[in-house]
């Protein structure tokens, strides 16, 4: 019996005029993907700044999310990294398009990495490997390139709100690898890495009705999956930290691979969960400036009601 066809996913179910606009905006995206780096960058710090001025609740969450995580920082300094930070997002968007249109191996020639030696001796293994990381703005441009460093390797997405956009989302993720796994999907993520695949995981945002603990990040207490753990338990899969850096001046993109967490999982969900946001704080103190600081990552508290971005 062959599989049922999901017809949200079907390009030729967004045809009607309300759909138009975000067909214009990804054929303006398409062709800004075929300009030279340095001038995507160029037009996408245009972008953010522009971002930064029209969406104040969002560049209120910045704000606090950094004064929390940086407490020595004055007013100065966290305006110029929330800026930074909304740069490095609007450059995000029009990667995006780099990372859909243009030839991975286009890109690959623009990125050096670091700690491949970790990567290669956790795959050797096939056992397996959960690529660990965060909601760095450069997500998607890293989501592609790791996965051209290795043989087996499965992309995630989250389903979004838009079902056109979750609909392109789908089909450019899905040539990212050998299988597009849904966030939600636990059943995906095991099946792949007991196949001995690679995943992209980056469990560093609000979870509030999932399998979660409260543990100390980026200054703050923050509700975290237990899955990283979970999954490595139940799999045998090697965790590998890793994060991406854009290159100043669009001189390419640097991977920055970590060695495989040792003596992980062990017996006690609490301290593993602490030790991967540990690990992610790491990468983010490493390069804040690319970090997605405009999350509400700490909205979820234990007490059910308090939050720092409470007026």
């Amino acid at each position: 019996m062959s599989k049922a066809i999901d017809k949200s996913l079907l390009f030729r179910s967004y045809l009607a005029p309300k759909h138009w606009p975000l067909w214009i905006s990804i054929g303006l995206l398409r062709l800004i993907s075929t300009l030279p780096l340095p001038i995507i960058n160029k037009i996408g710090a245009a972008l953010g700044m522009l971002i930064y001025r029209a969406i104040p609740s969002r560049r209120r969450a910045a704000r606090i999310n950094i004064k929390q995580a940086f407490p020595d920082f004055n007013n100065d300094e966290i305006t110029l990294l929330c800026k930074q930070s909304f740069i490095s997002m609007g450059i995000s968007f029009l990667e995006m398009g780099a990372a859909w249109f243009k030839n991975p191996n286009e890109l690959k020639m623009v990125c050096h990495i670091e700690g491949k030696q970790y990567l290669d001796a956790a795959m050797a293994k096939n056992k397996g490997v959960i690529l660990l990381t965060g909601h760095f703005t450069t997500l998607e441009i890293g989501g592609l390139l790791i996965g051209t460093y290795v043989e087996k390797y499965n992309a995630v997405f989250k389903k979004a709100k838009d079902p056109l956009f979750n609909a392109l989302m789908v089909h450019y993720r899905s040539k990212m690898g050998n299988d597009l796994i849904e966030t939600k999907n636990v059943r995906g993520f095991i099946r792949g890495l007991k196949k001995g695949h690679a995943t992209w995981f980056a469990p560093d945002q609000d979870f509030s009705v999932q399998d979660i603990v409260f543990t100390p990040f980026l200054g703050g207490i923050a509700s975290t999956l237990t899955a990283t753990a979970k999954m490595a338990k139940m799999t045998g899969a090697a965790v590998i930290p890793f994060y991406q850096v854009r290159l100043e001046n669009g001189k390419g993109f640097k991977l920055i691979v970590f060695p495989e967490l040792e003596n992980f999982p062990s017996d006690d969900i609490e301290t593993d969960s602490a030790r991967v946001n540990n690990t992610l704080e790491k990468m983010i103190y490493d390069c804040p400036q690319q970090y997605l600081w405009a999350h509400k990552r700490f909205k979820t508290q234990p007490d059910g009601h308090s939050s720092i971005y409470h007026s």
